[in-house]
């Protein structure tokens, strides 16, 4: 049986997908490249789950006959669609461990940005399930924040932790796991034939209003917010902060993590 799932882990990105979407990283090309190093051909299904806004589905447009995000959030996935200009791109409610998806239907599945929300034990359960034989699961995120300036950074992540203190006091709260044991729990998890981490990055164009759009698109800042509304000095000192050390436009380096599992 699938374990349940954490409603708090799929809440906390509501109301606010049009910012996350305009915010957050387009996953950049070199990690397809990456993940098709593992694949015997071209894949005909790609499968990701934890879709969200879509910006880790459409990358596969061109590069599979179907696409399939799996995201659990309404909000999230009415942004995916109405974004989304592709006749083999669709969207579905469904969970991690529960995609809905028939046996062996996938030449690849992937989890971008979203793994740490997931219960990991059954979420492989249900991938292993949905893959075909010689399958690729592909895990990627980014590290936050960018590299940029040591002073935001800095900020940057101070203001994160106040935010998680506030959002892990309450009493039902979001739980997330440890990116770090991904590659661990993979082989763990005893199924998949070959199992491995890659990093990479990308350079990015950047300016104030985006570097701010990180931050305010993290759903435990929203969340802070809600809970706590004094705290809304602390983001703006943040803004204020970026607004002094970096002028209209600058360049910025996502560093990226892909575990790869062949099935």
């Amino acid at each position: 049986m699938n374990n349940p799932v954490n409603e708090q882990n799929v809440e906390r990105f509501s109301g606010f997908s049009d910012l996350y979407n305009t915010s957050r990283p387009v996953p950049p090309a070199v990690i397809p490249q990456i993940i098709l190093l593992y694949l015997k051909n071209k894949p005909e299904i790609v499968v990701d789950i934890g879709s969200g806004t879509g910006l880790s589905t459409v990358i596969w447009k061109d590069m599979a006959r179907t696409v399939v995000g799996i995201e659990p959030n309404d909000d999230m996935r009415a942004t995916a669609e109405k974004n989304t200009k592709s006749d083999h791109i669709m969207y579905h409610k469904g969970f991690s461990n529960q995609t809905g998806l028939p046996s062996c239907h996938a030449d690849l599945v992937t989890v971008s940005q979203a793994f740490h929300w997931m219960d990991i034990d059954s979420t492989l359960c249900e991938i292993y399930r949905i893959l075909r034989e010689d399958g690729v699961l592909a895990i990627y995120d980014c590290d936050w924040p960018p590299s940029v300036d040591w002073v935001i950074e800095q900020a940057y992540r101070q203001l994160k932790d106040k935010c998680d203190d506030i959002c892990s006091a309450q009493k039902k709260h979001a739980v997330r796991n440890d990116k770090s044991s991904y590659i661990d729990r993979i082989n763990a998890f005893g199924k998949f034939r070959f199992a491995r981490e890659v990093v990479c990055h990308a350079t990015e164009p950047c300016d104030p209003l985006r570097m701010i759009g990180f931050a305010l698109s993290q759903g435990s800042l929203q969340d802070a917010v809600k809970i706590e509304p004094s705290i809304q000095e602390n983001i703006d000192a943040f803004c204020d902060l970026v607004n002094v050390r970096r002028g209209d436009a600058f360049k910025i380096v996502f560093s990226y993590r892909v575990r790869i599992a062949v099935k």
